[in-house]
């Protein structure tokens, strides 16, 4: 888990450093909270607005929802629809949302780095 994790941080061509050698990272955030430089995002970046959310540190089965979200949003520029990332993480919504207390919009999306706008009405999130 943790080189696909440390793998979406990484720009092509460029080196990210050791989780532990970063300092503690400040993200640039909106009034909402949702990152406003998605691509300045780190797995450090993660773990702070999870604690932002009194997540504490983040589960493996947390890890597989927010990268699976991530690299679907650098993909396509939006978000999954609920079913589709259901379905491809095994996880049921009920399941999800016990992960993410705050929902997967305020929850999942914040974290994983995602800007508001790659949140579509019709995928129908909580």
């Amino acid at each position: 888990m943790y080189n696909m994790v440390h793998n979406l941080g990484r720009k092509e061509g460029s080196v990210m450093k050791t989780l532990q050698e970063q300092p503690a990272p400040t993200p640039k955030v909106d009034e909402r909270g949702y990152m406003t430089e998605p691509s300045t995002w780190t797995p450090d970046v993660a773990e702070t607005l999870a604690k932002e959310q009194s997540l504490g540190k983040l589960t493996d089965d947390q890890w597989k929802v927010i990268v699976h979200m991530r690299q679907y949003y650098l993909e396509f520029g939006i978000v999954p629809p609920v079913r589709k990332l259901s379905r491809e993480t095994s996880f049921s919504l009920r399941q999800m949302k016990k992960m993410f207390p705050n929902g997967l919009a305020e929850g999942v999306c914040k974290i994983a780095g995602l800007p508001r706008d790659a949140i579509k009405p019709s995928f129908l999130y909580p």
